[in-house]
């Protein structure tokens, strides 16, 4: 009988001041590791030897290091576990550990060993964009978001700082969702980004304005 594909559920994790687990010390570790700490994530890293940027983590205080390989149990606690290793011995225990424990749990590369998969990012301040391709060719991923990055730009994260500033006097004058939802529609259909892409910050908070029906001035500006 023919399984049927993994579907993966997408979400963004809160990671700030979770206790997350990193078994591994080469690159690839190197990169889970400071994707984690951008997150503002509490990071234990389990491997007898590790790359020197890893070490200057370690050496800065940013992460905890036990310096030997993963023993059963050193999941316990974390929210999160990421094992960045070429032992499958190693892979398939913290599998069954982080399983065990009902804990989110990725196995670089080997995905019958996930609940969860990292997908390929691209960043521009509070912009993320996120893409899988549920494991299959995480090439394509990384190609796609390339792209992306040539699409999105500094002005993006600037709209993103000014409608974090108009969310709250939005909703305190106009309560109905819906009402609200159209007037975002608006105001992301108009010129707003091409104004601000262009230097025109107060031609851009003018037709903000105008759209939401009051004055809308942010501080910072």
């Amino acid at each position: 009988m023919k399984s049927e594909p993994e579907t993966y559920y997408p979400v963004f994790l809160q990671l700030k001041d979770q206790p997350c687990v990193v078994i591994g010390g080469g690159k690839i570790a190197e990169g889970k590791v400071e994707s984690l700490l951008e997150s503002q994530a509490r990071v234990t890293l389990i491997s007898p030897d590790l790359t020197d940027r890893l070490g200057e983590h370690v050496r800065a205080g940013r992460v905890t290091y036990i310096q030997r390989a993963y023993r059963p149990g050193d999941l316990r606690g974390a929210f999160l576990a990421i094992c960045a290793t070429n032992q499958p011995e190693i892979n398939r225990q913290v599998w069954e550990e982080a399983n065990a424990n009902r804990q989110l749990v990725n196995v670089v590369d080997d995905t019958p060993h996930c609940n969860f998969i990292a997908p390929s990012i691209a960043r521009q301040g509070d912009l993320t964009i996120a893409i899988s391709t549920a494991g299959k060719a995480p090439a394509l991923a990384v190609r796609l978001r390339e792209q992306f990055q040539q699409q999105v730009g500094a002005h993006h994260a600037r709209f993103l700082s000014l409608a974090g500033k108009l969310r709250q006097p939005l909703a305190e004058r106009i309560p109905d969702f819906e009402t609200r939802k159209q007037l975002w529609y608006q105001i992301v259909d108009s010129d707003v980004l091409t104004h601000i892409e262009a230097g025109r910050e107060e031609t851009a908070l003018q037709i903000i304005s105008d759209i939401v029906g009051f004055h809308f001035q942010p501080a910072d500006v």
